[in-house]
């Protein structure tokens, strides 16, 4: 029951995922680089290191967003005095950018759910919440990344 309930969520993950990715395109974005520009519009400003742990990467695959991000001027670093830490913020550009690729996303996602019920909307809603705070729980417990990192106990089927 749990291996079909976590390869339908991988699913519905992944079809959302590739609609995003075909809608950021036409913008020239990654879906990665726009929730980067979507926190910077929420932020103002951002470290690598916040970025990484917004993006669930590591730095080094932030600074390469970061770097195309700055080269196609959509962000630029912020200075400071303290030159091993990176602020950044988006241009006017970027800001444009963000707003064109944000209304198409809230217009895309209205239609991904249209024929949805509230009623549902809200179930479906009660229970991703109850999946969340599990999988935060599981996240925080020692032995639990313990078994996973070791590998035992880990279902092997396919």
């Amino acid at each position: 029951m749990a291996l079909k309930t976590y390869r339908l969520i991988n699913e519905v993950f992944l079809l959302g995922d590739d609609i995003d990715r075909q809608l950021f395109s036409r913008f020239s974005l990654t879906v990665r680089q726009y929730h980067l520009l979507n926190w910077l519009d929420r932020k103002g400003q951002a470290g690598l290191t916040e970025l990484a742990q917004l993006l669930l990467c590591d730095k080094s695959n932030v600074t390469g967003i970061v770097r195309r991000l700055d080269s196609a001027g959509l962000i630029e670093k912020v200075p400071s005095a303290d030159r091993r830490f990176t602020l950044v913020k988006l241009t006017a550009e970027g800001k444009r950018i963000h707003d064109q690729a944000e209304a198409a996303l809230l217009q895309s996602i209205a239609g991904r759910f249209v024929e949805v019920p509230d009623g549902e909307h809200e179930q479906l809603q009660e229970l991703l919440a109850q999946v969340y705070e599990r999988l935060r729980t599981y996240l925080k417990n020692p032995e639990t990344l313990e078994v996973v990192r070791n590998g035992k106990g880990v279902m092997s089927q396919p």
